[in-house]
């Protein structure tokens, strides 16, 4: 994962006139860089997320439904978490590619 860096603001304060102080009292940012990657990391992962879903929805809820109705012919409920398995591990490759 993408490390993202806080940085306060610096704001020019001065007492009175008397001297101009550099401390960080601003509010916190990141840069934009940094923000960008994290966010692509972020839509790669949802991505990979609406497949797994896909994969519960349209495969697995219905082997399992099928096989507590004890119908015969019932679906490789295996092969269907293999598919899970691969998209996991892709996504977090891919990942852990731009870390």
């Amino acid at each position: 994962m993408t490390e993202v860096h806080r940085y306060k603001v610096v704001k020019m304060l001065s007492e009175g006139g008397n001297r101009i102080s550099y401390d960080p009292h601003g509010p916190e940012v990141v840069m934009a860089e940094a923000y960008d990657q994290l966010k692509a990391e972020n839509e790669a992962l949802r991505k990979a997320l609406g497949k797994i879903s896909v994969q519960v929805d349209g495969n697995i809820r219905c082997a399992v439904r099928d096989v507590v109705n004890g119908l015969p012919d019932v679906q490789d409920i295996y092969g269907y978490c293999d598919n899970i398995d691969e998209i996991i591990e892709a996504a977090m490759a891919k990942e852990a590619s731009h870390g």
